[in-house]
């Protein structure tokens, strides 16, 4: 069985699954490709951030320190 990437500009409701990959486990992934021109430039990107108070960064010898 080959496997199958297809892009698809304008998606209809339904999506037809290949007659050889009917009644077999599969795995669909479906996602999104956002052209760049509906980004907008005055948005800003979302990161998933740590909401944290105070980094702590221990110096080199402090790291490296046998204990």
């Amino acid at each position: 069985m080959q496997t199958v990437r297809q892009v698809i500009l304008d998606a209809p409701e339904f999506v037809a699954i290949p007659l050889e990959f009917q009644h077999h486990a599969i795995e669909l992934t479906i996602k999104p490709l956002v052209d760049a021109s509906d980004l907008s430039a005055d948005e800003e990107p979302v990161f998933l951030i740590a909401d944290v108070d105070h980094i702590e960064m221990p110096s080199r010898e402090e790291r490296n320190a046998r204990r």
